[in-house]
């Protein structure tokens, strides 16, 4: 346990270092301790960089590697994790490496097919953008697999699977304001365009605003299945998450879902300050606040799980790096468990017109239940 904390802690110390851009010399002494020289340390900033998928330009790892190299080994993890296209990084992974969400997800693929994983080892964003750029799903993907496994040179050259999937993309909605960019194409594939495809080349390496309803979609569209541009998504500081804001608002705002939580009101006004933008958590019906109900319970949830249940939680990861990208196992089986658990205590106690919350003292479960419909109004009781 002590040998964990530790780690934790030395973790949340490099971290510390590297959002401070500390060169090696001026490393506290005990992460010094930890890392044994200084290309070590070059290569923890690399890491952190990756994972966390910053552009080179402003990150730490600018000053301890090339761009080319930073943005190669940053593909190479994101295709070993199976996770999706860093579209924010698009100008130098798709203009300049010319590896584009086509060419990166068919990569992604075949990465699972060669090593013979299921589909659902696929992270669920990353198989959808899979589907939506190249036309392979569940169904294409097994088909495949079962075709590869058909043939005798399977098991010695796995390029088999590579060869079966699609050779262009698939057909995609493209929105009328999407923004269209070339990228860093060779002479003798600038030979080859026809007069329209260098007009409207022309027209994109002049013009400010480039969306895409201002060119022939003919002629973008062939430009875009020969890799030769992409689309830029623009994404404004005033923008928000309205449909993130209104599938919220329907689950919160809802007097048909009960909502449980464990102190409940603090990770509202945690939610609300981190997302000031959004309206879904600063109102809400039928909430149920557990830790309201046993307020003779000590331990906090693990404590309260232990008491009704007959087993506690397992903290040690609390204090673990959540912003570590991606999260670990553990780190998911430690959210999931403390969401889950309510609903597991709940179900023991709903049943019961009564029960204790203190020795002598009975309440009604149903008279916990609050409410707040505007921000000038109390909570209100059912």
């Amino acid at each position: 346990m002590q040998q964990q904390m530790a780690a934790t802690v030395e973790e949340q110390m490099m971290v510390k270092a590297i959002r401070e851009e500390l060169p090696w010399e001026s490393l506290p002494k005990r992460i010094q301790a930890t890392v044994v020289s200084k290309e070590d340390w070059h290569r923890r900033i690399v890491d952190y960089c990756v994972r966390k998928r910053l552009p080179w330009t402003s990150c730490f790892a600018r000053k301890v590697c090339k761009e080319g190299e930073y943005y190669e080994e940053l593909t190479r993890y994101l295709r070993r994790n199976l996770a999706l296209y860093p579209y924010h990084l698009a100008d130098y992974i798709c203009r300049v490496m010319r590896i584009s969400p086509f060419r990166y997800y068919c990569d992604v693929l075949f990465e699972a097919m060669k090593n013979e994983q299921p589909y659902d080892s696929i992270p669920n964003f990353s198989a959808a953008d899979a589907l939506r750029i190249t036309g392979v799903g569940r169904n294409e993907f097994i088909d495949i697999m079962n075709k590869c496994r058909s043939k005798i040179m399977w098991k010695l050259s796995k390029s088999i699977a590579k060869e079966l999937l699609p050779g262009l993309p698939a057909d995609l909605a493209i929105e009328p304001w999407w923004g269209v960019r070339f990228v860093n194409f060779t002479l003798e594939e600038f030979k080859k365009l026809s007069e329209e495809e260098t007009s409207a080349i022309d027209k994109i390496s002049k013009e400010e605003v480039n969306s895409y309803v201002l060119f022939d979609p003919e002629v973008i569209n062939g430009l875009y299945k020969r890799g030769m541009v992409y689309f830029d998504v623009p994404v404004y500081p005033d923008d928000r998450f309205r449909v993130l804001d209104s599938s919220f608002r329907r689950i919160m705002g809802s007097s048909n879902i009960l909502k449980l939580g464990y102190n409940f009101q603090c990770d509202l006004h945690q939610l609300s300050q981190s997302y000031g933008e959004l309206k879904c958590f600063q109102y809400y019906e039928m909430l149920l606040d557990i830790q309201k109900l046993f307020k003779g319970a000590t331990g906090g949830l693990s404590g309260l799980s232990k008491k009704i249940l007959g087993a506690g939680l397992n903290k040690t990861r609390r204090n673990s790096n959540w912003e570590e990208r991606p999260l670990s196992q553990n780190q998911k089986e430690y959210a999931a468990l403390d969401a889950v658990v309510l609903v597991h205590i709940f179900h023991h106690v709903k049943g019961q017109s009564q029960f204790g919350v203190t020795e002598g003292c009975k309440v009604e479960w149903k008279s916990h239940i609050v409410s707040q419909v505007n921000s000038s109004r109390s909570p209100l009781r059912f």
